[in-house]
């Protein structure tokens, strides 16, 4: 509390006067004649009673009427800190950043996170309101802007700790976004995390509004211990026709004490197939090689464990989260690629593109050639790509079994040479545009490509010259095609339209407007032809290569990792490493699994081709995450706010504009200071008449 007038204070010394009063008392007598006094000696009178407080309680009114008027006259008001809280006007908005990555399960660390969270709810007031948001390598706003403290409370009861790495900046963004739409001149974050140093980057700028605070509750720090397993690498091998695997741990002590003979095991479709022991220097790491293991069918579980019971990492650890690392392995499967050619063609035709196709491992190509005539729906079985090089018009049916091939996620490409007479319909149906009349280079002028698309996959390569180069091409002739609405690729040195994509459905068609082999252009025989056709061939198959595992916190394209999944609304269950079942919609669009839990994930997609075998996806916790090293909760602060006091600065700036006089004026404490002391004075009044009133001293009868 301040006054406003504080020289009012020497009125204090106002309070002796009635102090003096009840000491001094005035003796009540009635005087006596006598005859001679002159025979009598004088004695002095001395009266005890005289040199005491006799009404206590009316001093004490007096007294007080005094020092209530005094403090009444001399303006008191409270500070910044307490006015803040008692002012109208004053209500707070606070966002509890709570988080929730995969290092609070170290220890009790979210136990305590928790708490201070129902602490920060518990003291919300009057019409303050409070946001929950928590985060891990995103953040998620699950309470928005409520007075309701009881539910606050109970949504940070039921947050559990997930699988994410820590990722502050999200959590700070979506923070400076609520904060910006609030009216409420107090506007609070409170940031209750461990504060791992991997959680914040250089780069990142955050811009609180102003006067906002940011508030740091660190529940991590100390000395900690831990094992884990960081990551997994494999080697692969041919044995009479199956894969061979040979994997490799990577076993870390997060301590500053050495560990000895730690259990390392293997898991395959939960059976331990080998297990090593290893000893760990402090803050060391170590690999660990199993026993080779085959994998002979799909989406193959595994699981490396390091750590026994009650033992370095076992059951005894503060984080059993990283002890584990999940994976799913699958044989190695070629991409099946069909190559039609014409009836009539020779049997080498399209020996260009089949020899460019075996060609490499990466990924391995499985080619068969067959006539257009028999062409099925049959035929394109668990085929990935298409390729129709110069084929006439295709048998009844072909057309639409191709146009569900790419709906289903196949891919076609089309070489339009001389050979290639389609009908309207079936051109509406599959191609990119309308073919046209072919076009010929006057004699002695090749044409060239002039432009191509290096922003698409099928060009990207070819941005450095080392893949090969399309400048020393020359094209003879070509057909022309109306791209309509569709994607150009590339195009010839006069405009025309040399590559096309459309996409259906899941899929993609290309056509190419000249010949894949040697008869329009010099392509099969330049560099580029080899490189050129795999690329295309993989990305119409959308071949990638498969992930062992995912990191935790990212969201899986459940469309593009099922093969030939279905067109349209896609309807599936997801079933989560926790045992929760999931109904997967996407209403025509790529469906999409949000990977927060640790473990394998099952998708069963209906409709698919291979739905009688679902996509096993495993998770696991960011390697970088297992890294505990914590930052000063108040240098974390300067890095933010840029100031060191950042937790402090925004409270002054909010009330800078609040000055004494005015905070005294706004709360007027004096006026009550003078009634009450009035009041007193009324109370002192009543009392001294009372006594007054009582019986006086005896006086002597007069002689």
């Amino acid at each position: 509390m301040s006054f406003l007038t504080p020289a009012f204070f020497i009125g204090l010394l106002a309070i002796g006067i009635p102090i003096l009063i009840h000491l001094t008392q005035k003796e009540k007598k009635t005087i006596v004649d006598f005859p001679s006094l002159m025979f009598l000696r004088r004695i002095p009178y001395t009266s005890v009673r005289r040199r005491s407080i006799r009404d206590l309680w009316l001093l004490l009114l007096r007294v007080a009427a005094l020092l209530l008027m005094v403090l009444a006259f001399s303006r008191p008001w409270f500070s910044a800190g307490s006015l803040a809280a008692k002012l109208p006007g004053s209500t707070r908005d606070v966002v509890i950043l709570l988080d929730r990555s995969a290092s609070m399960g170290y220890g009790d660390r979210w136990a305590r996170a928790q708490a201070e969270a129902r602490q920060v709810a518990a003291g919300l007031r009057g019409d303050d309101r409070g946001t929950l948001v928590l985060f891990g390598s995103n953040a998620e706003e699950h309470v928005r802007a409520t007075a309701d403290r009881v539910r606050l409370s109970q949504a940070i009861d039921a947050a559990k700790v997930g699988a994410e790495a820590t990722r502050f900046a999200p959590a700070l963004r979506l923070a400076q976004s609520i904060l910006a739409q609030s009216a409420r001149p107090r506007r609070e974050v409170v940031l209750i995390s461990d504060f791992q140093k991997i959680g914040w980057a250089k780069q990142e700028d955050i811009h609180l509004p102003e006067g906002a605070t940011l508030t740091p509750v660190s529940v991590g720090g100390g000395n900690t211990s831990d094992v884990g397993v960081t990551t997994v690498t494999f080697a692969r091998n041919q044995f009479s026709g199956q894969d061979r695997v040979v994997a490799t741990a990577g076993v870390a002590n997060r301590s500053a004490k050495p560990v000895a003979d730690v259990p390392v095991s293997l898991e395959i479709d939960g059976h331990v197939v080998d297990t090593k022991t290893v000893s760990l220097a402090p803050n060391g790491t170590s690999p660990v090689t199993f026993a080779e293991f085959t994998v002979a069918d799909e989406n193959v579980r595994g699981r490396i464990t390091a750590g026994g019971a009650g033992g370095a990492g076992g059951a005894g650890d503060a984080w059993p989260a990283d002890n584990s690392f999940f994976f799913v392995l699958s044989p190695g499967r070629p991409v099946r690629v069909l190559i039609v050619q014409p009836d009539q063609a020779d049997r080498d035709a399209s020996l260009y593109l089949a020899t460019a196709l075996g060609i490499g491992e990466a990924p391995k190509f499985d080619v068969e050639t067959i006539a257009a005539s028999k062409l099925t729906g049959a035929a394109l079985d668990k085929r990935a790509v298409v390729i129709l090089n110069d084929t006439s018009a295709l048998p009844a049916g072909a057309a639409d079994a191709l146009t569900r091939f790419v709906e289903r996620g196949g891919g076609v490409l089309v070489g339009a040479a001389a050979n290639a007479k389609w009908s309207g319909s079936e051109q509406t149906a599959l191609m990119p545009g309308v073919l046209g009349a072919p076009v010929d280079r006057p004699t002695g002028r090749v044409g060239a490509l002039g432009y191509l698309d290096y922003s698409h996959p099928v060009f990207e390569v070819f941005r450095t010259p080392r893949a090969g180069s399309f400048s020393g091409v020359h094209f003879f002739r070509y057909r022309t095609l109306d791209p309509k609405a569709n994607r150009v690729l590339a195009r010839f040195d006069d405009g025309g339209a040399a590559m096309v994509e459309r996409k259906i459905g899941g899929g993609h068609v290309i056509a190419w407007t000249t010949s894949l082999d040697g008869s329009w252009n010099d392509l099969a025989v330049k560099p580029a032809f080899l490189p050129f056709v795999r690329q295309v061939a993989v990305f119409l198959s959308a071949f990638q290569n498969a992930d062992a595992w995912q990191i935790a916190g990212r969201a899986l394209d459940v469309t593009s990792k099922v093969q030939a999944a279905p067109v349209g609304a896609v309807g599936g269950v997801v079933s989560t490493p926790s045992g929760e079942r999931v109904s997967l919609t996407d209403n025509g669009r790529p469906a999409f699994v949000e990977l927060g839990e640790q473990g394998f994930y099952t998708v069963r997609l209906s409709g698919a081709r291979d739905a009688a075998r679902p996509l096993t996806v495993a998770v696991n916790i960011d390697p970088a995450e297992t890294d505990l090293t914590a930052v000063d909760p108040q240098e974390f602060v300067a890095k933010v706010t840029g100031r060191a006091d950042g937790a402090n600065a925004g409270k002054e700036q909010a009330l800078a504009d609040i000055t004494p006089a005015d905070a005294e004026r706004r709360q007027g404490i004096w006026w009550y200071l003078l009634l009450l002391g009035a009041g007193v004075l009324v109370l002192e009044s009543w009392l001294a008449n009372r006594l007054s009133k009582g019986p006086g001293i005896m006086q002597s009868p007069q002689v």
